[in-house]
């Protein structure tokens, strides 16, 4: 059966490193994760998100009903510091988190539609992969445009926008700009952030997107680019690289 779609925020967690782990340390991961994302919601909060387990990570609806600066404010600051309180335990967990907002439909398998393939490609794209393996923080957070506009750039209590760093990402068809940010480690996010718009990435990104850095001495022109001046960067696409209610538990 299918229902009607709802407007509802998303969540998405997912664990570091979790197929290398042998199957004990991914169930252990696992335990893990639920016992803190259920005391980072609180147990109250956590039993209105419906929620659906996804191997390596878990997806939540947020409902209306739940203001979604708590999210910012309350529910993933205490994320933190709940990972980083656990820095010593075996297995070591470190989650790269995305959020989303749209039209959710939930038929009789779970959650589906455009918003949920969202997130779940958020929360794969590159710079939210780069930022959990060089931050110093247990969490990294990358929100979508639609979630920037109405929570980050609105600046509601709690939220600072300047913390919040825009980065373009390809995942399959989807290539889209999201808003990374990395709890305490600001400078992190920063620097991701002008390697994506920038191409500073120490030449990293000559490699990811085919580009032709050319210098001369006066202006010429090629096949499809002109140097003016001196300098210029010619960009040839490559092939994307691929990466991707039941009810409340």
């Amino acid at each position: 059966m299918i229902t009607h779609a709802q407007q509802a925020h998303l969540l998405f967690a997912d664990i570091k490193g979790f197929s290398s782990r042998s199957d004990r340390d991914q169930l252990r991961s696992r335990e893990d994760l639920y016992a803190e994302l259920c005391s980072a919601f609180t147990d109250e909060l956590w039993q209105l998100c419906p929620h659906e387990d996804r191997g390596d990570g878990v997806l939540v609806v947020v409902p209306p009903a739940l203001p979604v600066e708590t999210l910012f404010t309350d529910v993933l600051p205490r994320l933190e510091r709940g990972l980083g309180g656990r820095r010593r335990s075996d297995p070591l967990l470190r989650l790269r988190i995305a959020v989303h907002a749209g039209a959710v439909h939930r038929d009789s398998h779970g959650f589906a539609g455009n918003a949920v393939n969202h997130v779940f490609r958020l929360c794969d794209g590159e710079p939210l992969r780069q930022a959990i393996d060089e931050a110093a923080s247990d969490t990294a957070l990358l929100v979508s445009g639609v979630v920037h506009d109405s929570v980050v750039r609105a600046g509601l209590p709690g939220v600072e926008p300047t913390t919040f760093h825009a980065v373009e990402f390809q995942v399959k068809e989807t290539h889209a700009r999201a808003w990374l940010h990395v709890a305490g480690d600001n400078a992190c996010a920063l620097r991701i952030a002008q390697e994506s718009a920038f191409g500073t990435d120490d030449g990293r990104d000559e490699d990811k997107r085919g580009g032709v850095s050319v210098s001369a001495g006066r202006s010429v022109h090629m096949d499809g680019a002109v140097v003016a001046g001196g300098d210029a960067h010619v960009s040839v696409p490559s092939a994307p690289r691929s990466r991707w209610w039941r009810g409340t538990r």
